[in-house]
């Protein structure tokens, strides 16, 4: 029999390698996807000795082109799983940010997965089954002031992912967006010295491990929102009905979370 293949991007580091390196432990051949040939090679290597590095820039046009295709024609028969976690995030007020900056997070973790689920699907379909799946964040459902980009872009995954997964509610191919809150990785500790959201730091920052947990509660047991953790996401999703009190709201709890922040930097500098 042809091993099941799971192909993930963001691979090299944080939530991603955590994921990849949990697939490669339930026997998944892992595609490790990273910005870089250098940093899938890294990956590949980490994961597991078979694993498959692959160079994507999924910012770049070309790029993501040449990847879907691989996703269509190499791996169309093996391939079961589709997780799209790369994300980028450059902490800034909307006018601080160049037009590119604020296209690239809307390329990378919005643009790029809509592409790859597309290119994976018709197989999926073709043989009813399937994982597709993606790291979202609550920061798509709760917007994050000086993440406005971030939050936008998942914002829109999480309305794609919802959409999708009515269109095929009568098929056994399964959707299912990961929404982690704030999670102990180079991304977030980026932020946090970098001034990133205050948001972030509201409350007990999450390890890799709980995101992975997540994923495999999904392989196991598909379900359209999982939430890292379920009570947080009570709060993100209140805000979401009622952003216009944001503003009013925001200053206590950016107190807060400059606080938690201020924890966090001893936590990781020392």
């Amino acid at each position: 029999m042809t091993r099941s293949t799971a192909l993930i991007t963001g691979a090299a580091s944080g939530i991603g390698a955590a994921v990849a390196r949990r697939f490669a432990q339930r026997g998944y051949h892992v595609i490790a996807v990273d910005r870089t040939a250098e940093l899938a090679d890294r990956a590949a290597a980490e994961i597991d000795p078979e694993a498959t590095a692959v160079g994507c820039d999924l910012a770049d046009e070309q790029s993501l082109a040449e990847l879907c295709q691989r996703i269509a024609g190499e791996w169309r028969q093996e391939l079961d799983v589709l997780v799209c976690n790369a994300g980028v995030i450059i902490p800034d007020h909307v006018a601080g940010l160049s037009p590119d900056q604020l296209d690239l997070h809307i390329d990378v973790m919005l643009r790029s997965p809509i592409q790859l689920i597309r290119a994976a699907l018709p197989e999926f379909l073709a043989r009813n089954r399937g994982h597709l799946m993606a790291t979202v964040s609550l920061g798509g459902i709760c917007p994050l002031p000086a993440s406005a980009a971030y939050s936008a872009a998942k914002a829109g995954l999480r309305a794609f992912l919802a959409a999708l997964n009515t269109e095929l509610w009568d098929t056994d191919v399964h959707v299912c967006g990961i929404y982690p809150t704030a999670v102990d990785t180079p991304m977030l500790q980026h932020e946090a010295r970098a001034g990133g959201s205050a948001l972030n730091f509201l409350s007990a920052v999450r390890t890799v491990e709980d995101v992975a947990d997540a994923y495999e509660r999904a392989l196991d047991k598909p379900k359209l929102e999982i939430y890292v953790p379920f009570h947080e996401s009570l709060s993100a999703r209140a805000a979401q009905w009622t952003p216009a009190i944001i503003p009013r709201i925001y200053p206590a709890f950016r107190r807060i979370g400059e606080r938690g922040r201020q924890k966090y930097l001893k936590r990781i500098d020392g």
